[in-house]
């Protein structure tokens, strides 16, 4: 009998087993999908799979009811490694399908999972069955490998097809269908045309769908393909086919963002953004599966051979790549558009927040800024209805107020607009919690304050304890105070200012010296007791230290201005003092404040804070 007719023969490289079955096809999802892709060119209409695990043993029965093979077609096309059967005039089934199969790889995919597999085929009432275990195969000392025949050309009552045993599946864990069919479904469009059917040891039958994909997904809005609303300057624009979809939610199967490509039903390439960057909320929110079956048309082969990603280096797939980043930005555009109007709708029908109504009735500029900080929020998926409703309603009460206004108009025109929200959000809190802070300040400022009012009203002397309090509370003589220094002589003020220096006749004593906040204006503070009469003579002498330190100090200090406070119980009525007075406040050299005018204008200023405080908890 003639040897090729009685013998198998796989002819390989073995390391094409090596690198093209266990390390490229890995995960059982892929391996099952080599299988299917068989079973759909070999025109099955069904296709039953159970997956057997008995402890550590475990196995995978797989059967299709195609046109199965006859024994010289196992030889010169099923084991044939790298058969290409386009080239050989095969690109259509017998019923018309355009063949998922080309590089004639597929059936070293099953030892990426399995050592050993065993394979019945029927055609025409003659079966053929055999095995091939990868031990075996890469001990072979040539580069061919005889499987093992088990019948060869018995004639049997069966219908036609092919069933296959994969067995000592390598895995630990039990199977699980539900995944399996989870990850099937995402690689297939043709589960419409073909019943694949998974069952467990048995049992708890599982058919897998098209849509199977998205199951959980809630859906919200979509756009479907060919569409002239994209351009039709692409040339293949008219033959993409499919439908993208954007959630409600973002995606959580991180391998379903973005778009897949599909050719003859099968992917070409895992979802994907096709070189723009995926750091836009609308990148999480998007799925789809677009079919681009003239990909397969081009003579040369741009696929992987794990149909995971296409060849984005031909020219082909760069025309494809730029339509498919034209899409995907205004697909996202879009997006955006329609759920602000949507999350609009929501916060009128729950809050009776008409925004355009209130938005209409402003000049050019408010609205145009009104919608620069309001827009962001609606369009942002992060910000929920109701957290919205509640910034877009602040923003709306606060809109008359110019501070706010301002603080809206740098955050609109220097943040990016996903954060503009928070920002605004930010911007509430830290002025209720800075409002906050002033307010207990104040609080305790005004317990001092009383302490202050009850020295006064016991006629308390001028040292130490109202020397002293002041020095503690400097705030009180006032607010603006920065720097004090307590009880400085002219002798220590000009060894400091000048190294040579006449000494005054007198080295007066100054009871306070301060400085502002701003440094440019330097203070002295006189105090008298709490009953003292301020009168001319007290005024003078606080011209003499305003003169002294005007002429020998302040210069060579850096200080622009030297104001003298003289603190009193009252003001003296003597006419020539008065006049004095007037002339010396005038020119902004001396004044003369009361211990009661100090209390009143601490009291004025912290409740002015109080007040705000009080106003924006309501």
């Amino acid at each position: 009998m003639n040897m090729s007719t009685t013998e198998l023969i796989l002819k390989f490289d073995p390391n094409t087993i090596e690198h093209l079955g266990i390390s490229l096809y890995s995960k059982l999802p892929s391996v099952i999908s080599e299988l299917i892709s068989n079973s759909w060119d070999a025109d099955s209409d069904e296709i039953n799979i159970d997956f057997r695990d008995q402890g550590e043993i475990k196995e995978i029965y797989y059967s299709d009811d195609g046109m199965g093979m006859t024994f010289s077609e196992l030889n010169e096309k099923y084991l044939l490694i790298g058969r290409n059967r386009r080239r050989q005039g095969a690109s259509l089934t017998p019923k018309g399908r355009s063949a998922i199969g080309k590089k004639g790889l597929g059936k070293l995919a099953v030892f990426g999972i399995c050592n050993e597999v065993e394979i019945c085929t029927v055609k025409d009432g003659i079966e053929n069955r055999f095995s091939m275990h990868i031990k075996d195969i890469k001990s072979a000392s040539s580069n061919s490998y005889k499987p093992k025949i088990i019948s060869h050309n018995i004639p049997v009552q069966k219908n036609n097809g092919t069933e296959i045993w994969l067995r000592d599946v390598k895995r630990k864990s039990k199977f699980s269908t539900s995944d399996i069919a989870h990850g099937l479904s995402k690689k297939f469009l043709i589960f419409d045309a073909l019943r694949v059917e998974l069952r467990h040891n048995g049992v708890d039958p599982l058919e897998i769908s098209n849509e199977l994909k998205y199951d959980g997904f809630l859906k919200q809005f979509e756009w479907e393909f060919p569409k002239v609303e994209f351009g039709v300057e692409y040339k293949n624009w008219d033959k993409i086919k499919g439908k993208i979809f954007t959630l409600d939610t973002p995606v959580k199967d991180t391998e379903m963002k973005g778009i897949y490509l599909t050719s003859r039903g099968k992917i070409v390439n895992v979802a994907d953004f096709y070189g723009l960057r995926d750091t836009d909320q609308f990148h999480s929110y998007v799925t789809g599966y677009l079919e681009i079956d003239f990909i397969d048309e081009v003579d040369e082969d741009l696929i992987s051979t794990d149909r995971h990603s296409l060849n984005w280096e031909h020219d082909v797939t760069k025309e494809l790549q730029t339509y498919l980043q034209k899409i995907i930005r205004k697909i996202g555009g879009e997006w955006k558009i329609k759920r602000a109007r949507l999350k609009q709708e929501n916060i009128e029908k729950k809050s009776q927040i008409d925004i355009l109504k209130w938005q209409s009735g402003m000049p050019t500029y408010e609205r145009e800024l009104s919608q620069k900080i309001i827009n962001p929020i609606l369009e942002n998926s992060d910000i929920s209805v109701d957290e919205s409703e509640r910034i877009i309603s602040n923003v709306i009460d606060k809109f008359d107020n110019k501070v706010f206004k301002d603080y809206a108009s740098k955050i609109a025109d220097n943040i990016d607009p996903e954060h503009i929200g928070k920002f605004l959000d930010l911007l509430n809190d830290w002025k209720a919690i800075e409002a906050k802070q002033i307010s207990d300040l104040a609080l305790a400022r005004i317990e001092v304050i009383t302490k202050f009012e009850e020295h006064l009203n016991m006629d308390t002397k001028e040292v130490p304890t109202l020397h002293n309090f002041l020095k503690k509370f400097s705030w009180l003589l006032d607010p603006r105070i920065l720097e004090f220094r307590d009880e400085v002589t002219y002798s220590k003020l000009l060894s400091e200012s000048f190294l040579e220096s006449d000494q005054p006749p007198e080295n007066k004593r100054i009871d306070f010296l301060c400085s502002n906040a701003l440094g440019g204006v330097l203070y002295v503070i006189e105090i008298k007791r709490s009953k003292y009469k301020v009168d001319q003579k007290a005024l003078e002498q606080a011209w003499e230290y305003q003169h002294f330190l005007k002429d020998k100090f302040a210069t060579g200090s850096g200080f622009s201005t030297v104001v003298c406070y003289v603190v009193g119980g009252e003001k003296s009525s003597d006419s020539k003092f008065q006049s004095k007075l007037q002339t010396y406040e005038k020119s902004g050299e001396v004044f003369v404040k009361t211990y009661r005018e100090l209390l009143e204008q601490s009291k004025q200023y912290h409740r002015e804070f109080i007040d705000m405080y009080d106003q924006i908890k309501k």
